[in-house]
């Protein structure tokens, strides 16, 4: 490790410190967690849906030479995908419905990942202007946590409702504890949702973000696994990408795909609003109002013992982990 890679790290070591005083500060509580149930990232975050925007998300970061290069050169990302996506998306289900504690144990463990990710482009200057990347380097910390948060407006936006502009102030506001949790203070990201626009629009349309090889060697293997092989996977990140970034792909979006894609968005979107809420809300969600219920002294719903029952015997999809249940006061005696 070079010795000014060494202090960098070290600089972001500091920094993250900074930002685990942040979270702490303004958590919404030992029990709620970082954000709490009154937020609008748990809204958004316990709808299954919301994981549609994955591939989307991947493909704008990956267009990011430097985060291209650090998937391809630091990751298990060909030899394991299934196993790295359920790491990611468990981990992002700790940050947003665990208990304070778990919510900044999850933090830990991706700055912890993160700090071993670095390296050198192969031609051409990197994030840094020398050559080089590191993965908790603001600017590319910015960038991947843009794509999660406009991923989210857009999907929830697309299947679920249209949010209103209010909604999408308070959710934009409530990211400040996420770019906390990734590594950045608030002051690192625009103060507003319309300046966050701003910026992402600009970065998006910028000679910054390009499809390079890797990114399409990425994208090949994103799109061929066996749990992503066929025309659906395609068709949804098409539909959801920003047009120049669909065709960079090469992404088939003809009239067929257009047609496809509106019955899909119509069909989707009816299928959720007569689905009832708490049959198609994430474990995670129903685990944090059990952990929520319990603390209260009162009861959990039936949903959320069952769901968290079978998460103690089976790895349930979308779920933190199970909570250790306590014996009312009234079963006791």
């Amino acid at each position: 490790m070079p010795p000014e890679v060494q202090q960098q790290l070290g600089q972001d070591s500091e920094h993250f410190r900074k930002c685990l005083d942040y979270l702490r500060e303004h958590s919404a509580g030992e029990h709620e967690g970082i954000y709490g149930p009154g937020s609008m990232t748990w809204v958004l975050y316990r709808e299954p849906v919301i994981l549609l925007g994955g591939l989307r998300a991947i493909l704008l970061q990956i267009a990011h030479p430097a985060v291209a290069h650090g998937v391809s050169q630091n990751s298990n990302f060909r030899s394991d995908l299934l196993g790295r996506a359920r790491r990611t998306y468990t981990a992002m289900y700790q940050l947003v419905f665990g208990g304070l504690r778990e919510a900044m144990g999850a933090a830990k463990r991706v700055h912890s990942l993160h700090s071993r990710v670095y390296g050198a482009l192969p031609a051409g200057p990197g994030s840094q202007g020398d050559g080089r990347y590191r993965a908790n380097e603001p600017s590319l910390l910015r960038w991947v946590l843009a794509t999660l948060i406009d991923g989210a407006i857009e999907v929830f936006d697309t299947f679920v409702r249209p949010l209103s502009l209010e909604e999408k102030r308070r959710y934009y506001q409530e990211t400040r504890l996420a770019a906390a949790q990734f590594g950045l203070l608030p002051e690192q990201m625009p103060p507003t949702l319309e300046d966050f626009y701003a910026w992402y629009h600009e970065q998006l349309a910028g000679e910054t973000l390009r499809v390079g090889d890797t990114a399409r060697e990425l994208a090949s293997l994103l799109f061929n696994s066996p749990f992503t092989q066929g025309q659906l996977d395609e068709l949804l990140t098409a539909g959801l990408l920003p047009e120049r970034w669909r065709e960079s792909y090469g992404l088939a979006w003809g009239p067929g795909q257009q047609r496809a894609w509106k019955l899909l968005k119509g069909t989707m979107r009816r299928a959720i609003q007569l689905t009832p809420p708490k049959l198609r809300y994430v474990t995670a969600w129903h685990q944090a109002q059990m952990r929520l219920a319990l603390a209260r002294g009162e009861r959990p719903t039936v949903v959320a013992r069952v769901l968290n029952t079978l998460d103690s015997y089976v790895d349930v999809p979308f779920s933190i982990r199970p909570v250790a249940v306590k014996a009312p006061a009234d079963d006791l005696r």
